[in-house]
């Protein structure tokens, strides 16, 4: 993996981000399953990345696993997932701004806004780390 470094600063994030927002919104009394598809982007990232790179022990770059039939099964893998992550966490990031705009003009909105701004940022964080770690042969 070529990003190892942002990846696992990217995971300690998400982890601190998606407890953050849910002991927010149980503070604040605000429904638990928008909360959890505010983060389903991030979170499919993270879940996936783990799996493929750190659980797998998978690789970016071809060569380095064209040894092992599993490594190159993982980097095939990267290979499909990686543009529909991409896409994910863009359509993620645009839907979470439009969400902002929204709970700032409707006046019965605004507990929503400190769930939904964290969310814009992490989603532009998961197309940061998906972006920087390109699937090369």
């Amino acid at each position: 993996m070529e990003n190892r470094s942002l990846f696992i600063v990217y995971l300690v994030v998400w982890l601190l981000y998606v407890v953050g927002i849910h002991g927010y919104a149980w503070w604040k009394s605000l429904g638990q399953a928008v909360v959890g598809l505010s983060h389903v982007a991030p979170s499919v990232v993270a879940i996936s990345m783990t799996c493929i790179f750190l659980i797998g022990h998978g690789a970016t770059v071809a060569p380095f696993v064209a040894h092992s039939e599993r490594g190159m099964e993982l980097w095939s893998l990267w290979v499909s997932l990686w543009p529909l992550l991409l896409l994910a966490t863009f359509a993620a990031g645009i839907a979470q701004a439009i969400w902002i705009i929204a709970a700032s003009v409707k006046r019965e909105w605004p507990g929503w806004i400190p769930v939904a701004l964290p969310g814009t940022a992490m989603s532009l964080f998961s197309f940061v780390t998906v972006a920087s770690n390109f699937p090369d042969a």
